[in-house]
């Protein structure tokens, strides 16, 4: 296992490693490190650099870390990463082509054989505006933390513009019944399957948790999880980037029927969302929306709102949302 004591160059000649990093990290972040730190252990070039913002790269040593770990565990073969078309074992070119739609995955957790009760399970969805997958920020921590908690945690690699709706909707519904149908081996219990998506990918689980009776009926979610979500595709309050990747074109019918608080129903599973205030990227309202039409239609919800953490700070260990994912904890225990 690596740690913050290791080195970039260690890490990266690590055969392999590079591939999975090109499919998995966003690029061009590994250059904010400048190159004479590169033999330095990370957790002194996180000194060395800095963000475009001016901050220092401890946060992006640690996710680092966290996703060179991830790799020697598919390697190792300890996890599995499934491609979505065949569910066969698969892993990435290192000069793939990230917005090719044969690069979508779910990324599994160990198969366990144990006597211990079924245990809940968790899709994860990273954001990314519906054109990329942020795993390093909105993935792999929130793997870690939720299998801490004795959840069995997947990650999904959804279909990315160029392709659009419905496609990346059917890769969720699709690893939910997957998870499903093999829930024996992944010690799952088949009726407790929550989604958790985070800005774009907040949308993906919110609209597919909707659509699901339509789309595929097999692959309805248990509960719902959502961090600073897109909800509403609507002019002057969607995120247009993640509209427009996600339909193509400036469509209002379809900005109206995709925009979640008009497709929420009263079978919707139980909810959970959170956004921080200053979210400069995707409104408040739009949690606000999703909040108002789950109490109108009265499906048990929690919706929690924090002062500061802008957009994308996924675990936000450095702001005042810091509580949201011990918060999910409790409603996750409560309602799946």
């Amino acid at each position: 296992m690596f740690s913050t004591f290791d080195t970039l160059t260690d890490i990266l000649s690590v055969p392999g490693m590079k591939k999975w990093f090109h499919s998995l990290f966003l690029e061009g972040q590994l250059d904010w490190f400048p190159s004479e730190s590169w033999d330095q252990p990370l957790r002194l070039a996180a000194f060395r650099g800095q963000t475009p913002w001016g901050g220092n790269l401890q946060g992006l040593a640690e996710q680092i870390v966290d996703m060179a770990n991830l790799v020697l565990d598919l390697q190792s073969g300890k996890r599995q990463c499934l491609h979505l078309h065949d569910w066969n074992a698969w892993e990435p070119c290192e000069d793939a082509d990230l917005l090719d739609p044969e690069q979508s995955f779910l990324i599994a957790p160990p198969v366990l054989t144990t006597d211990a009760p079924a245990r809940p399970a968790l899709i994860i969805c990273p954001g990314g505006g519906y054109e990329f997958v942020s795993f390093q920020n909105e993935g792999t921590p929130i793997q870690i933390i939720t299998e801490q908690r004795g959840y069995a945690s997947f990650m999904l690699r959804y279909r990315i513009a160029p392709s659009r709706y419905p496609k990346p909707q059917m890769d969720l519904l699709a690893a939910i019944r997957y998870v499903r149908e093999h829930a024996a081996a992944y010690h799952v219990d088949p009726d407790r399957i929550g989604i958790i998506g985070f800005s774009a990918g907040g949308h993906l689980c919110a609209s597919a948790a909707a659509l699901y009776q339509t789309l595929l009926p097999e692959g309805r979610p248990n509960a719902v999880v959502l961090g600073y979500p897109v909800i509403s595709l609507e002019k002057d309050i969607a995120h247009e980037g993640s509209a427009l990747a996600l339909i193509g074109a400036d469509d209002a019918a379809l900005r109206h029927d995709l925009s979640v608080e008009n497709l929420i129903h009263p079978d919707y599973p139980p909810t959970f969302a959170w956004a921080c205030r200053d979210d400069g990227t995707v409104p408040c309202e739009n949690t606000e929306r999703l909040e108002a039409r789950l109490k109108e239609l009265g499906i048990a919800h929690e919706c929690h709102y924090y002062p500061t953490g802008g957009h994308g700070c996924g675990l936000a260990y450095d702001n005042s949302a810091w509580h949201w994912s011990l918060d999910m904890m409790s409603f996750l225990e409560k309602h799946l």
